[in-house]
């Protein structure tokens, strides 16, 4: 874990006499501008004390009931008995109490919500669990929406997050690895794995990384995300996100690493495959039969998004013979009423489809649906009436952007957006050839990439053994090994009956 550099008067061993830390602590934490810091001076078993909390980020009510009260009604100290011992085995009635003579660490338990209690007679400080900042309640995730499946969501606090992880899955195995990032300003992270499930491989390079984010602060999951990628310049992301406890649990399962960070309502999953980009949170949910039929409409939307454009630009302007004469005649008499060539037309309609999708993602609340579909209803209808574009380029981009909303992930369709428009340009420059070169360079750029170190295609490229889950969700009942990502000596632990009560059927 790397060491969080402090500044000057924040470092050192907290050592020394009583008045002395208390004035290391008050310099470090400059409590003369910083009003929420709070320093309450008492007396606990003939002793003098002083405690620094800071408002807010701990518990008010918990300072006084269980720290306060207790040391300022607490009878005097037996003879023979130490008086750190005392007060943590019978006067401190805190949950986690510990005790730390570096002010580094002092100030990091400070600043996480914790309160410190400097005593005359007892080395360095004691830390004292006591947080209490506002949080967000747990509530459905307001993207990764599901009809059949769980409704909870992850929330912005880490403890939270880790206890919906562990509510779902109550195994030893399941280990939580504490781990922070930043150097000037630490933030806190869980990496979440199954042991003997997730490669060793895997889990250390993930920690090598984590810990060679040479930054200051992150900021959030996704800056955390672009330092860890294996490829900064790839098209697709090689990391998953999901806002579902459920979800995370099954990567978990497939031996992945799940990444939990403090103040992010989401967590991330590493190594990911195109598979996990494409499947959606309640696929596995519901009957492998609408599974599998969501999955191939998901499959020729994102198809329809990326080539559609590119496709009907290059067959129009460069490949007429390929179309029937009545639609190519169809197409020409409205685009002679046009005054725009068809390529610059497309070009600039994707370009206010995605403006008016930006714009309506940003304006808040209900104001937002109603401007993209009011937008693109005028904006469509006048430019038709003004004959500035042609009707069938609006329905080509119409039909590419309900295609884009088909994928699961966010950073999915912003992929399949920003390629179409490197389909477009190369459609509308060489035709065919140039589409379906811009294909196959698409195509052997997605196979090279990795994730983690693994193939971002596996099992698909290359083949391994794996559950029939990828393209297509087959039954449950035939999925009897772990993902192809998991630890290759584990690959296969559930051989057998799924349906062991079916004698007609053998899993």
């Amino acid at each position: 874990m790397p060491d969080p550099v402090w500044p000057r008067e924040a470092k050192g061993a907290l050592t020394g006499a009583y008045a002395e830390k208390c004035t290391r602590l008050r310099t470090a934490c400059h409590t003369e501008l910083s009003s929420d810091v709070k320093v309450r001076a008492f007396s606990v078993l003939g002793h003098e004390a002083t405690l620094f909390y800071i408002d807010g980020m701990a518990d008010a009510s918990q300072v006084t009931r269980y720290i306060l009260f207790p040391c300022q009604t607490a009878p005097q100290l037996p003879e023979g008995e130490e008086l750190l011992d005392h007060l943590l085995s019978v006067v401190l009635p805190v949950g986690v109490v510990q005790t730390t003579c570096q002010l580094e660490q002092a100030l990091s338990s400070l600043f996480s919500g914790d309160a410190l209690m400097v005593i005359d007679g007892i080395d360095g400080v004691i830390t004292l669990d006591v947080k209490g900042y506002a949080s967000r309640g747990i509530a459905p995730p307001p993207d990764e929406t599901v009809i059949v499946g769980p409704h909870e969501g992850f929330t912005e606090t880490l403890k939270n997050n880790l206890t919906l992880m562990r509510r779902l899955m109550r195994s030893p195995a399941l280990i939580a690895e504490p781990i922070s990032v930043g150097n000037k300003i630490p933030k806190q992270l869980f990496l979440l794995y199954l042991k003997d499930i997730a490669p060793d491989d895997a889990v250390e390079e993930m920690r090598r990384r984590i810990r060679g984010c040479n930054v200051d602060y992150v900021f959030s999951m996704g800056a955390l995300e672009q330092l860890l990628e294996d490829d900064p310049y790839a098209l697709l992301p090689q990391a998953v996100h999901t806002e579902r406890p459920d979800r995370a649990c099954s990567f978990l399962l497939e031996g992945q690493i799940v990444v939990l960070m403090e103040n992010a309502p989401y967590a991330m999953a590493m190594p990911a495959g195109l598979p996990h980009l494409l499947h959606a949170p309640d696929d596995s949910a519901m009957r492998w039969q609408y599974g599998s039929f969501l999955r191939l409409l998901r499959m020729c939307g994102l198809l329809l998004a990326l080539v559609l454009p590119a496709l009907y630009v290059a067959l129009t302007t460069f490949h007429p013979e390929g179309l029937p004469v009545t639609l190519m005649t169809s197409i020409l008499e409205t685009q002679s009423k046009v005054p725009l060539l068809l390529f610059p037309s497309m070009m600039i309609m994707l370009f206010i489809f995605c403006l008016i999708n930006e714009a309506g993602t940003r304006v808040p609340g209900a104001l937002g649906s109603g401007l993209s579909i009011v937008g693109g209803l005028i904006l469509g209808q006048a430019a038709i009436t003004a004959n500035l574009f042609s009707p069938l380029v609006i329905i080509v981009v119409a039909l590419s952007g309900l295609g884009s909303y088909a994928a699961p992930s966010y950073s999915l369709t912003l992929s399949i957006r920003l390629a179409q428009f490197l389909l477009l340009i190369l459609a509308g420059l060489f035709g065919f050839l140039g589409l379906i070169g811009g294909l196959f360079l698409l195509l052997m750029r997605t196979a090279a990439m990795t994730s983690l170190g693994r193939p971002a295609n596996a099992p698909l490229m290359p083949a391994r053994p794996a559950n029939p889950d990828d393209l297509l969700r087959l039954p449950i009942w035939r999925q009897r090994l772990r993902g192809a990502l998991s630890n290759p000596d584990h690959i296969d632990r559930t051989r057998g009956k799924m349906r062991a009560w079916d004698d007609r059927r053998h899993s």
